[in-house]
């Protein structure tokens, strides 16, 4: 472009001189290429026709200065057109003073990327124009030729003095002629660090900043967002001008582990060893694309999201000498006691995107891990590519898992290493993961129960291992779900060792469905490498191996199963649908707009509402993306969400119900509606809490009624019912054992109506607090809710589900049809059975077709009722207490006799039901049909839960 550029002026005598001198040197003018933020639009895009700017050349001084500032002077040739004439063939003053403007401007900005690269920084400097001061004294001819002249006169403190003029080419020596000047003022910071890197493209980066964290104790000074560069990160250490912008690639050089590990602990947040979990100090970690050598481990911490940029995946290299448990390490291990950071089942809140890790430089033999990951609810890692060795004789494993009670993974892509994941938690769901030339894809350490969906596994050794415990006949892998995946070029598919004889009786259960094998000879292996069930290149229906319920009672199974059909609804190209969850990396931050920007405070105190929902409105009127910048956004009655809303929040920005709308639960009020009964179109909503405040028994906290188009979603939204600051649903106001009403709050955590259809849910977790998050023992608490997830509506998917401490149910499908569920994980309310279902402050409301409790029962996990097409791919429901006490569950206990409560799940009337590796804790009869109990915790004692592999009842 700018050889065209060039040669167009050329035919123009002075600006051919010009040119042609050895002093100057022409470049492409940056502020006329259209960048993704959305900067220099005007004159790159609105001022770039035939009639305004035909031609645009910019000259720089051959030699560079020495001192703070390398240039001192600037020109640039202009061709104009017609259409920015003032008066007839005359030159629109104000766009005189716009090029004097522009002029001056991109000598300074000349003067930053030089910054850049002599300092090693992306923020060298920035600059603002403090005043224009313009003097016209002739008439600028247009159309024509013009000359743009800046040179900086002086510079006091942060105050650089530049004076500009624009010349009209016709005079024999143009720099002489002055038919208008300036004198500019600019304000430029002095290239040390600032707050904020600069723009990068990613609106997530370009746009962030105004989030606070309003119950922190110092909510003024905390930074809710964090660039790794603004804490001496060399990633993008290398500025590289291209013919269309600035753009600054990564060394790989300089180790950054210190500067972003003080990214992520700036601000005296919740780290290892020091506090088990906060809510007032989040943060998102940002990390722009680029190479960041890594020597030491990056430690997380507690309610930390950790992002790259999505429009380019930064890379996290590690060093050849990095000894560590891993290069991200969620929880670290004491080198002093062997103690880790955090409790894994209370690792909440945490969150890696969009990265790449590579751990090619460590040796074969020596130890990598990519992250170390013992992670519990409402966790994700999303958009990760893994790196190691491809030797034969690699230790090296891309992610680490020996503990915790997650949780959820998506979009993985690993290559190499002994392992791909070595991995091993309380229950996962695991989607669209690819693992190539690995020794063995995915070892299984251990489970309850484990979701896999959308496998690819291509060359390696074993694609899928769940052996452990083989060798003593007590298997620790409790059971093993998957489906809708690809296996291409592995001698064996599933390496296993279940029986019939092997030991607990309830685990190694496994379930295969819709699994497609490419030159894979041993679908699944047996004890003694024995074919189970022999490969090829072949479709697997469904499969699977454990223990079953029929009408006839209990048996054990091993082989082909007649599964129920899948809705067509819930399918797309013969497997379950699935979205993963939008980051919107192609849009530019003038696609957006901000809640703060728009009038809301999000301080956890001012009445947020009118502020919000206009907000809201603006967004759908404008088709632009909603950013709740992090805050907690009070509102004292309902917020629509329309249909075609797009929302997202930062590191779980908060929107709390709060005041008498939401007090009475005999008149239950949504804090957020998604659509209106009859509505229809699409939602997309991710990132975010909904949470109460005081006496909210009245309170729904998401009410969904739209009738959904495909490709919708809620993503990473969860609801946090107390155990928080700001909440008034603390130790002080709801210690264990008080029934305070100003603790009664919630009627219902999130209702699907029975007008809704086609509602996706991933990764949600749907929970009254147990105990406070903010109180340095983690002290239980006691606060009633009266409803977990009540579904009445049509086609639904939960991904990645869980539902806690609720007095009525957890789950409820209700008259509903057409629900994928997989893993769906409850707990019931630690203070049952005082008060019990029956006794507890909700009373039970016909138009909700609440159960109907006797005196001592405890609420259900799961209850169906006249519900069809209910499927179930891995549950696991918990009760873990009475009254407080654990014991009922303990691990120790004689036999695995672990009775908390009598029953747990109920199906009633005539509902149609499929189950695959459902799991229970606490619990005598675990199948209960139209009253009459089916399956107890005897037959299907597994690691420790109690599991039946299929359940398939009127379907």
């Amino acid at each position: 472009m700018i050889d065209a550029d060039i040669a167009r002026l050329s035919s123009i005598p002075w600006a051919a001189k010009l040119i042609n001198d050895k002093r100057w040197t022409p470049t492409p003018s940056s502020n006329r290429f259209p960048k993704p933020t959305g900067e220099d639009a005007f004159f790159a895009e609105t001022l770039d026709t035939s009639r305004t700017i035909r031609t645009m050349l910019t000259l720089k001084p051959a030699k560079e200065e020495d001192g703070d500032l390398a240039y001192k002077e600037l020109l640039v040739i202009l061709d104009l057109g017609d259409g920015l004439n003032g008066y007839p063939q005359v030159l629109h003053g104000g766009f005189a003073a716009t090029l004097l403007d522009e002029t001056c401007g991109g000598l300074i900005q000349l003067n930053v990327f030089e910054k850049v690269k002599r300092l090693g920084s992306q923020h060298a400097m920035n600059y603002l124009t403090a005043y224009l001061n313009t003097t016209y004294k002739k008439p600028v001819p247009v159309p024509g030729p013009v000359l743009c002249t800046a040179k900086i006169e002086r510079q006091v403190g942060r105050k650089l003095y530049v004076h500009a003029t624009v010349e009209d080419g016709t005079a024999q020596n143009p720099r002489a002629a002055d038919p208008a000047s300036t004198d500019f003022e600019s304000v430029v910071l002095d290239g040390k660090l600032q707050p904020r890197a600069a723009a990068d493209g990613y609106w997530l980066n370009d746009l962030s900043g105004k989030g606070i964290a309003p119950f922190n104790p110092n909510p003024a000074g905390y930074k809710v967002f964090r660039n790794v560069l603004d804490y001496g990160a060399k990633g993008k250490l290398l500025a590289v001008r291209t013919e269309a912008w600035l753009t600054l690639q990564g060394d790989g050089v300089t180790d950054d582990s210190d500067a972003i590990n003080r990214a992520i602990s700036d601000g005296n947040r919740c780290g290892p060893w020091v506090c088990d979990s906060s809510t007032d100090t989040p943060a998102v970690v940002y990390i722009p694309s680029g190479t960041y050598l890594i020597a030491k481990p990056i430690i997380f911490y507690y309610m930390t999201q950790l992002i790259g940029n999505p429009q380019s995946l930064p890379t996290l290299k590690a060093s050849a000498n990095l000894e560590a448990l891993a290069l991200i390490d969620a929880s670290p291990y004491s080198n002093q006691n062997g103690e880790p950071g955090w409790t894994s089942t209370n690792l909440f809140m945490r969150q890696i995107r969009n990265l790449i890790i590579d751990g090619t430089a460590r040796p074969p033999t020596a130890g990598f891990q990519a992250i170390h990951w013992p992670a519990s609810q409402a966790t994700t890692i999303q958009n990760v590519k893994i790196r190691m060795t491809q030797a034969s004789n690699s230790v090296h494993a891309g992610i680490f898992v020996e503990n915790g009670s997650g949780g959820h993974m998506a979009d993985l892509d690993i290559q190499g290493g002994l392992y791909g994941m070595n991995i091993g938690n309380q229950q996962f769901t695991m989607r669209n993961v690819k693992i190539s030339k690995a020794v063995t894809g995915i070892s299984q350490i251990w489970n309850w129960g484990w979701l896999y969906s959308g496998l690819t596994i291509s060359d390696c050794g074993t694609a899928f291992a769940m052996t452990n415990g083989a060798q003593s006949n007590k298997l620790e892998v409790g059971s093993v779900v998957i489906i809708d995946s690809e296996i291409t070029n592995c001698p064996t598919f599933v390496d296993q060792a279940w029986t019939t004889s092997t030991e607990p009786i309830g685990a190694g259960q496994l379930t295969l469905e819709n699994i497609k094998l490419n030159n894979v000879p041993v679908a699944v292996k047996g004890p003694g490498g024995t074919t189970v069930l022999a490969g090829g290149s072949i479709t697997i229906g469904t499969w699977g191996q454990g223990n079953r319920y029929t009408p006839s009672g209990p048996e054990k199974f091993q082989g082909p199963l007649t599964a129920a059909a899948r809705p067509a609804g819930l399918v797309e190209n013969g497997k379950y649908y699935s979205k993963s969850k939008p980051q919107y990396e192609s849009l530019g931050v003038g696609s957006f707009i901000s809640a703060r920007g728009a009038g809301a405070t999000g301080n956890g105190d001012t009445d947020d509402t009118v502020a919000v929902q206009n907000a809201i409105n603006r967004a759908i009127r404008e088709n632009k993306v909603l950013f709740f910048e992090h805050g907690v956004y009070r509102v004292t009655n309902t917020l629509d969400f329309p249909p075609g809303l797009r929302a997202v929040g930062e590191t779980f920005s908060a929107i709390m119900g709060s005041g008498s709308a939401f007090s009475d639960q005999n008149n239950p009020r949504p804090v957020v509606r998604i659509g209106k009964a009859g509505e229809s179109g699409s939602i997309e909503w991710s990132d975010m809490l909904v949470q109460t405040q005081g006496g909210t028994a009245g309170a729904k906290l998401i009410e969904y009624n739209l009738r959904t188009a495909r490709g919708s979603g809620i993503w990473d939204v969860h609801t946090r019912v107390g155990g928080a600051k700001g909440t008034g649903h603390q130790v002080a106001q709801c210690p264990t054992g008080s029934v305070n009403p100003q603790c009664f709050a919630a009627h219902t955590n999130v209702h699907v109506t029975s007008s809704a259809s086609g509602a996706y849910f991933e990764n949600n977790w749907f929970w009254t607090a147990d105990h406070d998050l903010d109180d340095w023992n983690s002290t239980r608490v006691s606060i009633f809710t009266g409803r977990g997830l009540l579904v009445e509506g049509r086609g639904t998917w939960l991904w990645a589900n869980g539902v806690e401490h609720h007095a009525l149910y957890q789950y409820q499908f209700s008259k509903a049809s057409d629900i994928f569920a997989g893993f769906i994980q409850t707990e019931t309310p630690y203070y049952m059975p005082k008060p019990d279902a029956l006794s507890q402050p909700y009373v039970r409301q016909a138009a909700y077709n609440d159960p109907v409790y006797a005196a001592g029962q405890s609420a259900y996990g799961l209850r169906v009722v006249d519900s069809s097409n209910v499927l179930i791919y891995g549950g696991g429901l918990y009760s873990f207490f009475t009254n407080y006490d654990v014991s009922c569950s303990s691990p120790d206990a004689p036999n695995g006799r672990r009775i908390c409560q009598n029953r747990i799940l109920s199906i009633e009337g005539a509902s149609s039901f499929q189950a695959f590796a459902l799991s229970e804790v606490g619990v005598e009869q675990m199948l209960t049909i139209n009253g009459r109990d089916y399956a107890t915790w005897s037959d299907n004692l597994s690691v420790y839960p109690n599991t039946i592999g299929y359940i398939k009842y009127n379907i």
